[in-house]
């Protein structure tokens, strides 16, 4: 499909390689999150919640249906359970930005780079959730933590967060598992965490860090993002292949290892959502190359079922 991109067109025009040529961030971001919110309003998930915060001694005039009996017969004392409104939630996008998050493929395809592909995501999550009016923010990791745009619900939030996501660069390292540990002492109550990055040299305990999190009440979810080179090896002849994160290479017969290889992305990716699974955190294997739109509308309809929890 080609030409401009007007309003009417947002909710169908989800591919990729269209969106890479849509103009700004922004755009792109509102496109995605358009599609997210029709999907949205299609969803029976809706609501608002409640999370239980503390116990308060019961006084004359509180609700005895939140009389809390089993603390009554543990101390003969009479409790009310008090709730924390859960109606508006606190989330945090946290964007890879490692060096092999740069990697686009045949530039000839115009497709987004694994980083540009996240940032869409992030920025679509924050027009979503910022209209819902949930606090939104961002955060970034390569070898350390960088909370950028701290989580807040307010009037002109989501352009600073889109401003951030304009200027991401993809280089150095990964260390996932020492940014999710110095994420977690920040972290003094429950957030949802949107987690973008290709787990590509995440560095050791990277799987263990996020089920920590996990572990921690925290609502996490893991966006595996990969490049359709990476995940279907489309090359045939001999071929030098460069690290993005250092100093390594590697030339091989692509044709004679292309077996070999697929095997091993598919231990990967059986691996991490295993890993993913195991600790109750919710994984979408997301490709640079395809819409993202269906993995965040089950992301924010899941969080909205959240919301329907009875007081």
């Amino acid at each position: 499909m080609t030409g401009e991109i007007t309003s009417d067109d947002r909710i169908r025009v989800l591919d990729p390689e269209v969106l890479a040529q849509a103009g700004t961030l922004a755009l792109k971001a509102r496109i995605v999150a358009d599609s997210v919110l029709h999907g949205l309003h299609r969803s029976p998930r809706h609501g608002s919640s409640v999370e239980f915060a503390e116990h308060k001694e019961y006084s004359p005039g509180d609700n005895v249906r939140h009389l809390d009996w089993r603390a009554f017969a543990r101390s003969d004392r009479e409790y009310i359970k008090r709730f924390e409104d859960e109606s508006h939630l606190r989330a945090l996008a946290l964007i890879d930005t490692s060096g092999s998050m740069g990697y686009r493929g045949d530039p000839d395809l115009k497709r987004p780079s694994k980083l540009d592909f996240s940032a869409i995501c992030g920025g679509a999550l924050a027009y979503v959730l910022a209209r819902q009016g949930d606090a939104i923010g961002l955060g970034t990791f390569g070898d350390q933590l960088d909370v950028r745009v701290p989580p807040r619900a307010r009037r002109g939030h989501v352009q600073e967060i889109l401003h951030a996501l304009e200027l991401l660069e993809a280089k150095g390292t990964t260390q996932l598992a020492k940014a999710l540990d110095a994420l977690a002492e920040t972290m003094s109550r429950r957030m949802i965490l949107a987690l973008f990055t290709d787990l590509l040299d995440a560095g050791q305990g990277a799987l263990e860090a996020i089920a920590r999190l996990g572990a921690r009440r925290h609502d996490v979810v893991l966006f595996h993002v990969m490049d359709p080179d990476e995940l279907d090896f489309p090359f045939e002849e001999s071929m030098l292949f460069t690290s993005m994160e250092d100093t390594r290479e590697i030339q091989v017969d692509a044709r004679a290892v292309k077996k070999a290889y697929l095997e091993e992305v598919k231990k990967f990716l059986e691996k991490a959502e295993a890993a993913a699974r195991g600790a109750r955190v919710e994984y979408h294997l997301l490709r640079s190359d395809q819409d993202p739109s269906a993995a965040l509308t089950a992301f924010v309809a899941a969080r909205a079922s959240m919301r329907s929890v009875a007081r």
